[in-house]
């Protein structure tokens, strides 16, 4: 019952992270008002709710991204996943917008596909804007 709640709670985040930025932001220039500088995030090494799993079981992704400029500044937040064979899929992607000097928790949750190549996968979350990367960091999620 607990891991049910959790997996539970992981999706809702999820969907919320993913649905209520995309919705309030479209339209919207990327870089917002204020800075005037260059773009500048800091992203931290993601950690995951295991390091091994199971294809068919849920896997929790928290994070760190933070806004390093003093203007307000609105990012492109993205979690993905590369398989052993080099599949790459996306687990969330949503834009956020962020303060001067503001951090964020990120967290999403995935279920790894039934036929998913067993061995090390790498999950990613990365930070761009404007279309130009601006930090990503990764962290390795064996699969059995």
């Amino acid at each position: 019952m607990r891991n049910y709640l959790i997996k539970v709670g992981l999706a809702t985040l999820c969907l919320v992270m993913v649905s209520v930025p995309l919705n309030a932001q479209k339209g919207k220039p990327v870089g917002g008002g204020g800075g005037g500088g260059s773009a500048c995030a800091v992203v931290a090494t993601p950690t995951l709710s295991t390091v091994t799993v199971s294809p068919g079981q849920n896997v929790g992704v928290f994070g760190r991204v933070g806004n390093c400029g003093s203007g307000k500044q609105r990012f492109t937040v993205t979690v993905s996943a590369l398989s052993a064979c080099g599949e790459e899929t996306v687990i969330a992607s949503s834009v956020i917008t962020f303060n001067g000097g503001e951090t964020k928790l990120i967290s999403v949750s995935y279920p790894i596909a039934p036929d998913t190549c067993l061995g090390v996968s790498t999950v990613s979350v990365s930070v761009s804007a404007g279309g130009t990367l601006l930090g990503s960091q990764s962290a390795a999620l064996t699969v059995q």
